[in-house]
């Protein structure tokens, strides 16, 4: 355990050190809600800016590229961000669980009401003849053409628009 420390304490940086002991297990219950998603966050940025850069690296070394750097502790960085972003996320769950337990009998009461409410309301009570249905119409459609005019109208029209007559 004393050598996974010291190895990852080599990869971070002061800053990402200080959010990392930030995320372990007695400074994350002192944290309160607005800090905690603040620390998650900033775990989240710095896990994912280390992510581009080794990406970038490597995209850079297969290319061939003569600038393409050296993986220094990259992917070892990106896994102790990674992990303490983990255990943010599972803090900040722990913590909503509660409220959601809350807030799921407020719901569970809620909707009890509003069924009771909905089934001691009174059905339609209005006129049984008005609907928006008028129908079929019986009267036939004049606007159509007589059967087999309008093919060979729609033909002639057709031919004079596109070549001229034939």
């Amino acid at each position: 355990m004393a050598r996974a420390k010291k190895t990852e304490d080599r990869n971070l940086t002061k800053d990402e050190r200080e959010l990392v002991d930030q995320s372990r297990a007695p400074a994350l219950c002192k944290l309160e809600g607005p800090e905690l998603v603040g620390l998650a966050r900033r775990l989240r940025e710095r896990r994912d800016r280390v992510k581009t850069l080794s990406r970038s690296r490597a995209r850079d070394a297969k290319s061939g590229a003569k600038e393409a750097g050296a993986d220094t502790g990259a992917k070892e960085k990106k896994a102790a961000l990674a992990t303490a972003v983990k255990r943010v996320n599972k803090e900040i769950e722990r913590r909503r669980g509660v409220k959601r337990a809350e807030l799921a009998g407020a719901a569970q009461k809620n909707l009890r009401a509003a069924l009771r409410r909905r089934q001691d309301a009174h059905p339609w009570r209005g006129p049984e003849d008005k609907t928006s249905d008028a129908g079929m119409i019986d009267l036939p459609n004049r606007k159509i053409a007589p059967s087999g005019a309008l093919h060979a109208e729609g033909m002639r029209a057709a031919i004079s628009r596109s070549t001229g007559d034939r």
